[in-house]
């Protein structure tokens, strides 16, 4: 019984981490998104503010603003790729606790995969409202190609790495974990 125990923690450990890699994507765009946003507006007064005193603001701007003003700006395209490495890492995960040999699991695991999937509707369409705004939010956000897409599609795409996350943790030995 304690195998037993110890392999829905194993689905629950996958789901939750399928849940939490969905949270954090949408966290990262719009987190970034702001901070974007912010380094618009600040940058360019900072570069044109000049001498305060006897210290030259602009050329300390564009030693210390101008690197990671850069760094924020491809922030657009290395959320979407730390978001498909947090995905990918969901198959090793899988791999590592394939020996889920308990095969009653598979109910849990899809309704797991359901819940999941209703989450990524719900999460998915209130994005969709921020991401097609015609203000300042909604053009950030179109900026996020990448994991905008991932985010709009996420129900289909998750239920998919879910159900290969399924196949490989039901395919494993029926002893326990590999």
């Amino acid at each position: 019984m304690t195998n037993k125990k110890s392999n829905m923690g194993v689905i629950l450990l996958i789901g939750l981490v399928l849940f939490s890699i969905l949270f954090l994507g949408l966290l990262m765009v719009i987190g970034s998104s702001i901070i974007n946003w912010i380094m618009d507006e600040t940058v360019p007064e900072l570069t044109t503010i000049g001498m305060v005193g006897e210290a030259n603001i602009s050329q300390a701007s564009y030693y210390a603003v101008t690197p990671v003003n850069s760094f924020v700006q491809n922030l657009t395209w290395m959320t979407g790729v730390i978001y498909i490495f947090a995905i990918i890492g969901v198959f090793g995960l899988s791999y590592a606790f394939r020996g889920t040999g308990d095969k009653w699991l598979m109910g849990f695991f899809v309704g797991l995969v359901l819940l999941l999937v209703i989450a990524c509707i719900f999460i998915s369409n209130i994005y969709e409202d921020f991401h097609n705004d015609s203000g300042e939010l909604g053009d950030r956000l179109r900026e996020h190609v990448l994991l905008s897409y991932l985010i709009l599609y996420s129900p289909a795409i998750m239920g998919l790495i879910a159900f290969i996350s399924g196949i490989i943790l039901f395919s494993g030995d029926e002893g326990g974990y590999a």
